[in-house]
């Protein structure tokens, strides 16, 4: 389902790993809220800002995101999951993340990552 004014917004249910698995893709002007839950809850609060790493030649190489969990579990696997479920958007504003999952695993986040950038 999508949206127009004013906020841009797309959204769609998935089963991943025998996981039903929700997706909601709202565009704001200054940010992208993006939510991932198996739990039909919000969970984790993660925002993600992009860093623009230089290269010796200075010239642009790939982009790389800070985050701070603003709410739910401030763990460095938290941190790992919100970088790789964006990870390969090339988002350049900031976004607000929110994640709950059960099942955490490599393979749930490389496919939920491709289902979000089909959504972009």
């Amino acid at each position: 389902m999508t949206s127009g004014f004013p906020v841009k917004t797309k959204q769609k249910a998935v089963i991943v790993n025998k996981q039903k698995t929700d997706i909601l893709c709202s565009h704001f002007a200054d940010k992208l809220f993006v939510i991932v839950t198996q739990f039909s809850k919000v969970g984790n609060l993660i925002e993600l800002t992009r860093d623009v790493a230089v290269d010796d030649d200075f010239t642009p190489t790939r982009p790389s995101y800070s985050t701070k969990v603003l709410m739910g579990r401030d763990e460095p696997l938290m941190h790992v999951l919100a970088k790789n479920v964006l990870g390969k958007l090339d988002i350049k504003k900031p976004v607000l993340l929110a994640l709950a999952l059960k099942d955490e695993s490599p393979q749930t986040v490389a496919l939920l990552s491709e289902e979000i950038k089909g959504m972009m």
